[in-house]
């Protein structure tokens, strides 16, 4: 039981780390420049669900990206 503060503070952290890495995959799609597009072209497949459970995270009912539905 001691260590459950710790283990949800290190989830919290999970979390957000997450959160970033989503934001550096998808910032070339939402108008920001990215100098890592050209290596996370091989890795856009995979992300599909993921990015549908974050932009839910973020407070965004439907997908941001028109060119991306998920919803």
């Amino acid at each position: 039981m001691a260590l459950a503060g710790y283990e949800k503070r290190l989830r919290e952290q999970l979390m957000d780390l997450n959160d970033l890495f989503m934001l550096l995959c998808f910032m070339e799609l939402v108008g920001l420049p990215n100098p890592a597009t050209i290596y996370l072209l091989e890795i856009y497949p995979y992300f599909l669900e993921e990015f549908h459970l974050w932009h839910r995270r973020m407070g965004m009912d439907h997908s941001p990206l028109g060119a991306l539905p998920c919803c």
